[in-house]
């Protein structure tokens, strides 16, 4: 052939999978047409089965009832896809985009602000939010794709569940960490969410890994002759003394918390929730604050009436900074001495730094049935973009960037508060808003001393779409990680009282005003995840890697062959 010839026939190529490849055909790659035309992109059926598993996995996880099994079903669809695919970060990162987009598609409906900048930035800010979570998927799918080509198909798909940890692990960490809906949350709302005391809602996603990764290797070892034998047995028996481990782990008693001190704790507190579901559109307006002080003062009063000796109020339900207006400060006062009863309230808070400069916190407060101001927590972790500029502190241009946010500043992290009630002590941490998303903080929180979690939270911004029912379960997942009772309040829903095993004992749903009370009990604390964390599931997966580590290599049934070239003439 004439190298002019052979440049005629490049022009012609046709990329098709080998007939004994046993991967499904690739149809994303553009096909010239005898005219020189080209025939459009058409999804390959592999991509849109990543969609699909994306979308069923999804489909598991809140607000959906019931729906948990769908997680792993998902989650095996996927695996067994990643298993064979030719690129597996690109078949990882579509999943990564479906599955997202089903989550968070309610950031789409935020209500936005008054300006015109911020209204246009919420599709915006909800696409960049999905696409900045779908990159983890993207990376994990990369990082199997460079193990499977150094240990081979089935070691590597052996390593599955533990790089849907590490995937966990990195979406809840540093200044952008966004844990929101994590696998382990598919069995909120179920009888099974009291297995989040063994390991936490990490360690629940952990074993939906292992429960998916079996599903598909079921189905990969068919047609594999020597290959799955050992690794498929022994992920199995992995799967079972991994949830064995859970269920087994749930039971146990350890001793978290040694409280030193003389004082008694209460056997049981009487808690009231105010609910005043003020409109977002008259909290902040000066000439509307009675919208706010009516409901608040007349729901106070009673739910005292109903024997409430704690009073909780949400997110910014003060909506001033409140020591420094003295009106509201002393209307505050007035309403916490006419109920003798502990309030604790969100409310915006400031101080002068020693160089000058003014710190500004969206915080909270503990007052005693006299008025006084016990105890203040500003929130410690912001809300990236929302609340702060992420990495401000070492980029200060990103802090002159106006996105529509809120700057304040972090505080410390949350520790105890105590009340002094006539019968012994209560103490409890608040967490606020995003917050209740971490399952690090709550425990900290605790094994600090802490017996219940206190959330306040403000989610109107979000309206009647999934995102507060989202929000709302991941409370009821600290709830059982931590064993101790959780109160929260939202400005418009949904609030609830849950006890130590996450579920609600009394509630109130989406846009209605009112006010709920309740019994709880103290919490111990005394879950395995309290006492050592995701300690267990480390060295488990570290056990797990070493033997996958040690298996022998078998012939590679599962990876895709190389594509021939067909000359079209």
């Amino acid at each position: 052939m004439t190298p002019e010839a052979e440049r005629r026939a490049q022009k012609n190529v046709r990329w098709t999978p080998a007939p004994d490849s046993g991967i499904l055909p690739d149809m994303n790659n553009l096909v010239p047409a005898s005219k020189g035309l080209l025939r459009p992109r058409v999804p390959s059926l592999e991509t849109n089965l990543a969609l699909l598993a994306g979308l069923v996995a999804a489909t598991g996880l809140p607000p959906y009832p019931w729906t948990g099994l769908l997680l792993p079903l998902g989650l095996g669809l996927f695996f067994g896809l990643l298993a064979r695919a030719e690129n597996p970060g690109r078949l990882a990162w579509f999943f990564g985009l479906a599955h997202q987009t089903v989550v968070l598609h309610w950031l789409f409906l935020l209500i936005p602000a008054k300006t015109i900048p911020t209204r246009a930035l919420v599709p915006v800010q909800a696409v960049l939010a999905i696409l900045y979570v779908s990159v983890f998927y993207l990376v994990l799918g990369w990082v199997f794709g460079h193990l499977r080509r150094r240990l081979g198909p089935v070691r590597s798909f052996m390593l599955l569940p533990i790089l849907w940890a590490g995937l966990e692990v990195l979406r809840a960490g540093g200044e952008m960490g966004f844990p929101w809906c994590l696998s382990g949350s598919c069995v909120i709302g179920t009888p099974l969410l009291f297995l989040a005391k063994t390991a936490g809602e990490l360690g629940l996603g952990v074993g939906m890994a292992f429960l998916a990764a079996t599903l598909a290797a079921f189905r990969l070892r068919r047609g594999s002759v020597g290959d799955w034998g050992l690794p498929y047995v022994a992920l199995v028996v992995a799967t079972v003394v991994l949830w064995i481990g859970l269920v087994g782990g749930s039971f146990m008693r350890p001793q978290t918390v040694i409280r030193e001190g003389d004082f008694k704790p209460v056997a049981e507190l009487r808690a009231g929730v105010v609910q005043a579901n003020v409109d977002l559109q008259d909290k902040w307006v000066d000439a509307r604050i009675d919208s706010t002080r009516i409901p608040y003062q007349e729901l106070t009063a009673q739910a005292a009436d109903a024997g409430a000796e704690f009073i909780v109020w949400a997110e910014t339900a003060i909506p001033a900074y409140l020591r420094y207006d003295k009106p509201l400060l002393n209307w505050t006062r007035s309403v916490v001495r006419k109920s003798g009863a502990f309030l604790y309230a969100g409310f915006p808070d400031a101080e002068r730094m020693p160089d000058g400069g003014l710190r500004k916190y969206n915080s909270s407060g503990l007052f005693a049935p006299g008025g006084e101001l016990l105890n203040r927590y500003p929130k410690h972790h912001l809300l990236p973009i929302g609340e702060a500029m992420p990495f401000s502190k070492y980029l200060p241009f990103l802090a002159k960037l106006d996105v529509g946010q809120a700057e304040w500043s972090p505080g410390e992290a949350p520790m105890p508060q105590r009340m002094e009630l006539q019968d012994g002590t209560f103490d409890f941490s608040g967490l606020i808003c995003f917050e209740s998303a971490f399952a690090r903080l709550a425990r900290q929180s605790v094994r600090a001393g802490s017996q219940c979690l206190v959330v306040l939270t403000n989610d109107g911004w979000f309206g009647r779409t999934a995102g507060p029912r989202q929000h709302a379960a991941l409370a009821q997942m600290r709830a059982a990680e931590c064993g101790v009772p959780v109160i929260r309040c939202a400005n418009n829903g949904i609030s609830f009282l849950a006890d130590d095993r996450g579920r609600i004992l009394t509630e109130l749903d989406l846009g209605r005003r009112g006010f709920v009370v309740g019994d709880l009990r103290p919490g111990t604390g005394s879950t395995m995840f309290v006492k050592w964390g995701n300690w267990p599931l480390l060295i488990f997966l570290m056990i797990w890697a070493g033997l996958v580590m040690n298996f022998k290599n078998g012939r590679e049934s599962v990876e895709p062959s190389c594509p021939s070239r067909e000359v079209v003439g």
